[in-house]
């Protein structure tokens, strides 16, 4: 029965996404599963496969089943019976209920068969035909009418093959057709019997995988001209198999021929006689006469024993590495069984098809002569992505001029934050939020990507780091499918382009042509990316857009939560060494005081200790100590401040006032909120260009920062009146006050009161805020009347 509300979504899927995505909708819905398991029996004598491993039961109890596999090392596996219950109608799973018994033990290893339906056509048919035989037998000798005496046996033989196996007379007269299957004597037949009572119906089974020459049919001497011309099958001439056997009958008839003469013998006694491939009779003849001829093996075993030569070797020999590792690669067609997003992330460098201008465009640009545009630097950068092989999203990217190790960290660092507050400033209507901590992340071997920084990372992260096979682009198909997507949709349609190769390229004049710079090359990638790249229809994804996946599929199995700040800057912070005080730590002109601090001061004062900054979260910072880490959280207004915009804001307050030590948080917000609007339009232009600082850079910028500010608590009111922002200095020189009266102020209201004794306050070194209650005062200042401004004369 059909609901109405599922009709129209039907109906609306059907033009959208194709057929063959949506036949699992029309099937049948499964059963529902009980809520009580059923609880299976599992004997002694059975063997489990379980996820490609045999296994036996070791312990059943009220609890479930321990099994232990047959495989070295022994390991035990615990499941309880509803988890059996379920494992049980998985394809991982298999059940052979006599797979421990002696008997069955046997039987396989006279088979060389698991099952009877592993045995050809022929095999089987002469398996029924012996299985009747033996059970006619056996229920002959529980009547009493046949034994194991072989003189009484054989009379019972004949008259079982006239009644079980006689030829059937064709239906309109003719010949009779020969028998189907004949009895064999009655020794070999109670050894059918026997076998049979044993084994069961595989010890019927004929041992012709036992028979055959054994021994090499071959000399010491031949055997090495063999395999020496089946190795030359291993060249990139791509010898053909005849022309080996050729040269190689060649060389047996030059060794024969040499050991005629050296034995004193004439050549022309053995005219029309093939010295390569010499029969078993001239062979005798010549041993007798005391010389030892070679046989050329055949062309059949040559071709043997070149199939036996690994496939990967031949075509690797003969046509390249690098069409053996495309042809051999074990991901063709995709990685299967991927369900969960950010389970498998593909990351890879791309040096873009674009010649871009590493400069600011002038506001005169088209005005300055074409010799100075010419001598712009031009170059080609660098484009880093990661892409989710499960949804097709974009988690992170990055844009340098260069290759390195930091722009993998930064992807890495990218796909575990949440970067709408980059998109958005670029301008971007769709969140960028896609982040989680990724199962696999994998790269090729370039130094870049492949590395003991890149591994250590994913290491602390709890992510599984891997490298396909080199120089086989098809293990990584979906980066590498996204690079050709950004390249045919987006960079196409500016001038400058690079092009794949010289040949594609012809005489277009790529440098002479480059007129998009940096930082707008990042600023398009990102809106490429972020509006329009995942909110298209994907063909790998039968239709649907990337961000309608990754908002369906976080509903149905969401990814794996993404690492906290304490583990992010563990990961991907910088260590300094600093000195405890009795405020704290201080570092990059902010103190950190927990109450563990100061246990640890108590204790061991003035003590050197190794802590971890986060360049881009200057929140709280991370104190090694015995037990591990510490998070030591500092001032609050300083959560998601990054180094360059704490050190621009400090610059900003060092130029309004030069007593940093007891500044109240609205003054520091105004200039961190300065700060991060200078930085936001610097991320227009930026944008993914690489921006994280450096060790050396954070190291100079902490010696810079040599005051430290001392945030207070109390939050001004805002003024009804003039305020007085001179009062309380002493003027020296052309400021002093005249001789004369000086003119009094009018008497302050209360407002005005409140924040002349702030500031007073601030002016003073007592750490604690007087309330507001007790304030004093604020006593009458002397102001010099404002003069008139006068230009100044010159003599």
């Amino acid at each position: 029965m059909t609901t109405a509300s599922s009709q129209p979504r039907a109906a609306s899927a059907t033009p959208e996404r194709p057929m063959l995505q949506r036949v699992h909708e029309l099937l049948p819905l499964k059963p529902p599963r009980s809520r009580r398991a059923v609880r299976w029996h599992v004997g002694e004598s059975a063997v489990l496969s379980l996820f490609g491993h045999s296994c036996v039961r070791k312990i059943c109890d009220k609890n479930g089943f321990v099994f232990e596999t047959l495989s070295e090392p022994k390991r035990s596996i615990a499941l309880t019976f509803e988890e059996f219950d379920l494992v049980k109608d998985g394809y991982e799973f298999d059940f052979d209920p006599l797979g421990a018994t002696p008997g069955k033990a046997a039987a396989i290893l006279k088979s060389d068969e698991q099952m009877i339906a592993d045995l050809p056509d022929e095999e089987r048919e002469l398996v029924k035909n012996k299985l009747i035989a033996v059970k006619k037998f056996l229920l002959l000798k529980a009547r009493g009418a046949a034994s194991h005496y072989r003189q009484n046996l054989a009379p019972i033989l004949l008259k079982m093959q006239d009644e079980l196996f006689a030829p059937k007379a064709p239906p309109k007269g003719g010949q009779m057709g020969p028998p189907t299957f004949r009895l064999v004597g009655p020794k070999r037949f109670l050894e059918w019997v026997n076998a049979y009572l044993e084994m069961g119906p595989l010890g019927l089974v004929n041992q012709y995988h036992l028979c055959g020459w054994r021994d090499d049919r071959y000399s010491r001497e031949e055997r090495p001209i063999l395999m020496d011309h089946v190795y030359r099958y291993l060249s990139r001439e791509a010898p053909t198999i005849a022309f080996l056997w050729g040269e190689m009958e060649t060389k047996f008839a030059n060794l024969n021929r040499g050991r005629i003469e050296a034995a004193g013998l004439d050549l022309r006694d053995y005219q029309g006689i093939d010295l390569a491939r010499v029969t078993k009779e001239f062979k005798e003849h010549m041993d007798g006469r005391g010389v030892a001829l070679l046989t050329c093996p055949a062309i059949d075993l040559l071709r043997v024993e070149i199939r036996r030569l690994p496939p990967f070797d031949v075509i690797a020999a003969r046509k390249g590495e690098e069409v053996a590792q495309r042809f051999f690669h074990p991901s063709k067609g995709g990685v299967q069984g991927l369900i969960r997003p950010m389970q498998r992330v593909e990351a890879d460098d791309w040096t873009t098809h674009l010649h871009t201008l590493v400069m600011e465009l002038l506001p005169l640009w088209d005005a300055i002569s074409p010799e100075l545009r010419e001598a712009a630097p031009k170059t080609r950068c660098v484009f880093s992505a990661a892409i989710c092989c499960t949804t097709r999203v974009i988690p992170a990217m990055t844009l340098a001029l260069r290759t390195g190790a930091s722009n993998t960290k930064q992807l890495l660092r990218m796909s575990v934050s949440d970067k709408t507050a980059l998109a958005r400033s670029i301008g971007c209507e769709t969140p960028w939020e896609y982040r989680a901590t990724m199962d696999t992340f994998v790269v090729d071997e370039g130094s870049a990507l492949l590395n003991a920084e890149t591994e250590l990372v994913c290491t602390d992260l709890g992510i599984a780091f891997k490298s396909p096979q080199i120089d086989t682009p098809q293990q990584r198909p979906k980066i590498e499918r996204f690079f050709q997507t950004l390249d045919i949709r987006s960079l196409l349609r500016f001038s400058g382009r690079a092009f794949s190769n010289p040949q594609v390229r012809g005489k277009y004049e790529s440098l002479a042509r480059a007129c998009v710079t940096v930082e707008e090359l990042a600023a398009l990638i990102v809106r490429f990316v972020v509006d329009q790249y995942h909110n298209l229809p994907h063909a790998g994804l039968g239709g649907e857009t990337p961000r309608a996946c990754w908002l369906r599929l976080t509903k149905k199995r969401a990814p794996t939560t993404p690492p906290g700040p304490s583990r992010v800057r563990l990961a991907f912070g910088e260590p300094f060494t600093v000195t405890m005080q009795a405020e704290g730590i201080e570092i990059f002109g902010n103190w950190y005081r927990s109450q563990k601090i100061d246990e640890l001061f108590q204790r061991s004062p003035q003590r050197d200790y190794i802590v971890k900054v986060d360049g881009e979260d200057l929140g709280a910072i991370s104190l090694r100590v015995d037990g591990g880490w510490l998070t030591v959280c500092g001032p609050e207004i300083m959560k998601g401040v990054n180094v360059a915009i704490w050190e621009a804001a400090l610059a900003n307050l060092r130029r309004q006032d030069e007593d940093l030590q007891n500044l109240v948080k609205p003054v520091v917000h105004r200039a961190i909120e300065f700060a991060q609007a200078g930085d936001a339009e610097t991320r227009k232009r930026l944008s993914i260009l690489y921006r994280p600082k450096t060790r050396e850079q954070l190291e100079a910028i902490r010696i810079r920062m040599n005051q430290t500010v001392r945030h207070r608590e109390e939050v001004l009111s805002p003024p009804t009146g003039p305020i007085d922002i001179l009062g309380g200095r002493v003027f020296v020189g052309t400021k002093a006050p005249p001789n004369g009266p000086a003119q009094l102020l009018p008497p302050p209201e209360e407002p005005m009161a409140q924040i002349e004794a702030t500031t007073e306050r601030v002016r003073s070194k007592v750490p604690r805020a007087v309330p507001a209650n007790r304030q004093p005062a604020p006593e009458i200042r002397l102001r010099k009347p404002p003069r008139e401004w006068k230009p100044k004369e010159r003599k």
